[in-house]
């Protein structure tokens, strides 16, 4: 799964000058191609860890700031984890690790190049095996 965060305001952005607002199936439909544009370019570079059932419960969420050709800029950074419990927590690091390396090993990311103009150059990436699996 992956949140685009500044997405709807680049959206209105992009409209023809005198319109006030995207119909919202119009804004609903770009967002979740582009979601699902991103997704799939990430997930094929996911690689599993070897780690147990109980740290696969364990949900990364990274921010990532990309350019507008798609490249990355700056490192991925975790921005928080849920399902860490005690009996998982020291594969807490390992699971945020391969979600970092997906997004390495994925730069730069195909996306229309006009979703980019305004300033959508930052997302987080939300990691769940579960999702990816």
């Amino acid at each position: 799964m992956i949140r685009l965060l500044p997405f709807l305001a680049v959206l209105a952005a992009l409209l023809p000058a005198g319109c006030v607002q995207a119909p919202r199936a119009i804004v609903a439909a770009a967002a979740g191609r582009a979601v699902a544009g991103a997704a799939a370019q990430v997930r094929r570079c996911y690689r599993d860890p070897v780690v147990p059932t109980s740290a696969k419960r364990i949900v990364s969420d990274l921010r990532v700031h990309y350019g507008p050709d798609g490249a990355l800029i700056g490192l991925p950074r975790l921005v928080s984890q849920q399902g860490v419990t005690p009996a998982n927590q020291a594969y807490a690091e390992r699971m945020a690790e391969a979600a970092s390396l997906a997004i390495l090993r994925c730069s730069p990311l195909r996306l229309p190049a006009e979703l980019h103009r305004g300033g959508w150059d930052e997302f987080d990436l939300v990691f769940s095996h579960a999702l990816l699996a």
